[in-house]
């Protein structure tokens, strides 16, 4: 018998004149006076230099044949139990594997306990229940017909699901692939070669067909989950880029709301439906104004759009009155939140007030004024009273405190009473308590080129208590709704939050990394296609009474794993078992809420004698 050694060959890609190392394993026989050399397996990451090549082969084989592996140098020894795991690995993925099915006579098996061993964990329940999904919402086929190869179509489902399943960006996608879910063999494609170029690539290619992608999937959402597009909520956010992004030509600076005011910006638009499904996203300029992207963002969903009337829902940001004018002249209704007073302080009337919604411990109340073009509803809700007037005292009481400063330096024996400096601390002070400033009159009297003293009162005390009394206008063009129909529908703004936050927390929207702009808008557009599907998955658990973060579905559905597990028989073969561990009561719920079966994969065995 030969013993095994490593091979390097060098290779070149197809294509191309750029070449590799490749490093295999390899066994050699003799049969008479031939020669044959066989492979056994491809070592991409060889991490041990060429001088330890021999004692890494002999560990490796000594592995094979059952014996226990014990070497001074630590390194070795990890190195020869890797390679050995995935022989093992490949092993149980070839053709020669046999499926295990249930039979009625017993299959018994005289096996080594002490060989008994586990290798290669790795979750395979929240990646079940990801593909499943990805799958109804027509995202395979979809590619397919875009005339995605098998390899592309593999990719491309690693790297949307991996944006779900293990946030990160496609360096920390492609290792987590490689070496820690069991999204591979769900899909049937062997991940362990792969490079996060291919990442880069595949992302660049599904952002190539964007707008067909988007249209696709919302024809797909209203067919299978009967979405009524009555309902339309706009709203945007930002993320930050590291680094200098000079190859980004929208990246600008602007209000962070991550207040990484360092830091250039991108902004994306997200239209979505009472049910949280995307219909339109688009990516924008890091600096653009609210108000001036609405139209923007409607022109593009109109050539989608049934012609059934649709009510679109906007915050104050974005309901400027020319937006409101666009939207009534393009056939829209709005609900939205006035960003003036539209009545008269004494056309209010507490005893005209109704209850309009009682949320536990939260009375709130509207009075509803009528115009020939709007409905407008003054709201109180007593909780947000409370808490706006806690606001409002903590910000007085710290611009008074700093006030009294500013004053006590100008009696202080070393103070600095100058005139202009004065004025500055009290005009960037003014700048950092903006929200209550206005209501102050500040005097400050001059000596000279020096600041006397520094008075200050409140006079517009009564208009600093109805401004964070816990009131607001609503206005919308709606004439025939009820007051509770109004301030129903404009809570659904939650649902389009609700969105933004599971973005930038649980599918790592920020930062961007890239300094490319399509490679920045690829990566936001990964993210919204990841959202579809984490938003899918939310629809049909709460149809089964399940509401559970994606964060913690996630984690509670990672304990659900595929294990490979060998051992030595006595008739001297090893048996590999590719399967599945047993599913808990947790994992079994959300399987039947969704429909799916709780074993992803059919067992399989493998048996091969002894190198």
């Amino acid at each position: 018998m030969r013993p095994m050694y490593i091979r390097k060959v060098t290779k070149t890609n197809k294509g191309s004149d750029k070449q590799y190392d490749e490093y295999r394993l390899v066994k050699s026989s003799r049969e008479g006076e031939k020669v044959s050399q066989r492979r056994l397996l491809v070592m991409p990451d060889l991490r041990l230099p060429q001088s330890e090549w021999k004692y890494l082969a002999s560990a490796i084989e000594a592995l094979m044949q059952g014996q226990e592996v014990l070497f001074e140098d630590t390194e070795i020894q990890a190195e020869a139990e890797r390679w050995f795991s995935a022989y093992l690995s490949r092993m149980a993925q070839t053709q020669e594997a046999v499926r295990i099915r249930p039979k009625s006579g017993d299959d018994y098996e005289q096996v080594s306990l002490s060989s008994i061993a586990n290798h290669h964990p790795r979750s395979i329940g929240a990646e079940h229940i990801s593909l499943s999904m990805y799958r109804e919402l027509g995202l395979e086929s979809l590619f397919r017909e875009l005339g995605f190869n098998q390899k592309q179509q593999h990719d491309a489902a690693l790297s949307i699901l991996g944006r779900m399943l293990e946030p990160g960006s496609e360096h920390a996608t492609a290792a987590w692939g490689r070496a820690h879910t069991g999204l591979g063999e769900l899909l049937g494609a062997d991940f362990s070669r792969l490079s996060h170029n291919s990442l880069y690539r595949i992302t660049d290619l599904i952002y190539a067909h964007k707008e067909h992608i988007e249209r696709k999937l919302r024809e797909t959402e209203c067919s299978i989950f009967n979405l009524q597009e009555s309902i339309f909520l706009y709203d945007l956010t930002n993320t930050y880029l590291e680094g200098l992004a000079e190859g980004i030509t929208k990246a600008r600076f602007g209000h962070s709301k991550e207040k990484r005011t360092d830091c250039r910006l991108l902004t994306l638009g997200l239209v979505i439906d009472a049910q949280g499904f995307p219909k339109r996203s688009r990516v924008m300029e890091g600096s653009v104004s609210e108000p001036a992207t609405l139209q923007q963002m409607l022109g593009y969903l109109r050539d989608d759009q049934d012609k059934q009337p649709v009510t679109v829902v906007i915050d104050a940001g974005i309901s400027s009155e020319e937006n409101l004018a666009f939207l009534r002249e393009q056939g829209y209704h709005y609900i939205c939140v006035a960003r003036n007073k539209p009545v008269p302080a004494d056309q209010l009337d507490a005893s005209k007030q109704v209850r309009i919604a009682n949320q536990g411990d939260n009375d709130i109340r509207a009075q509803v004024f009528k115009t020939d073009a709007e409905t407008i509803l003054h709201c109180h809700s007593e909780k947000m009273g409370l808490k706006e007037n806690a606001i409002r005292e903590r910000f007085c009481s710290r611009f008074e405190a700093e006030l009294e400063r500013i004053s006590a330096s100008l009696a202080a024996k070393r103070g600095k009473r100058k005139y202009d400096h004065v004025t500055d601390r009290v005009s960037r002070l003014k700048e950092r308590f903006r929200s209550v400033s206005s209501y102050y009159s500040i005097t400050i009297t001059r000596e000279g080129d020096k600041a006397g003293s520094l008075t200050y009162a409140c006079d517009r005390h009564a208009e600093l208590n109805t401004k964070y009394s816990g009131s607001y206008y609503l206005r919308t063009s709606h004439l025939d709704l009820s007051s509770d129909d109004i301030w129903s529908m404009y809570m659904m703004l939650n649902t389009v939050e609700s969105a933004f936050r599971t973005l930038k927390s649980e599918l790592n929207f920020r930062p961007v990394f890239h300094q490319k702009e399509c490679r920045a808008e690829a990566h936001l557009f990964i993210a919204v296609l990841a959202y579809h599907i984490v938003n899918a998955i939310h629809h049909r658990l709460r149809e089964s009474g399940i509401n559970l973060s994606w964060d913690t579905l996630r984690k509670m559905m990672r304990n659900h794993q595929l294990i490979l597990t060998t051992m030595h028989s006595l008739n001297g073969e090893t048996i590999t078992i590719l399967d599945t561990s047993v599913p808990e009561d947790n994992h079994k719920q959300i399987y039947k809420a969704l429909n799916l079966s709780p074993n992803p994969i059919h067992r399989k065995m493998t048996r091969h004698k002894l190198v």
